[in-house]
């Protein structure tokens, strides 16, 4: 059975990659229909790493979303602790913003 701690973890991890879920545009739910839905089917069943990979996937393929769902996969993928992932989105963020970008998880 899960601890405690790791049902919070998950929670907040859930929480991130929902919230980047509701960010993606309109255009993104047409030309990104396979990986939404692929999404949805990913975090009903707690597969949060998978889920992440498919926002990614439509976050690329879609390539007109708001960096408010970059930052969010950055706090996933942090949360996570898949910190080679986090600091990728860190890195396109600095370039997107024009400086330095690093994600910090608050608990």
């Amino acid at each position: 059975m899960a601890s405690e701690e790791l049902k919070k973890s998950w929670a907040r991890t859930e929480g991130y990659l929902r919230d980047a879920r509701a960010r993606f545009s309109k255009t993104a739910e047409d030309t990104c229909s396979d990986e939404l839905a692929d999404f949805q089917d990913y975090i009903d069943h707690n597969e949060l790493g998978l889920a992440l990979e498919c926002l990614d996937e439509a976050f690329e393929r879609s390539g007109v979303e708001d960096l408010r769902v970059l930052e969010l996969l950055a706090l996933a993928a942090a949360n996570m602790s898949l910190h080679d992932r986090q600091q990728l989105y860190d890195e396109q963020l600095s370039v997107a913003l024009g400086r330095k970008y690093e994600t910090v998880v608050r608990s």
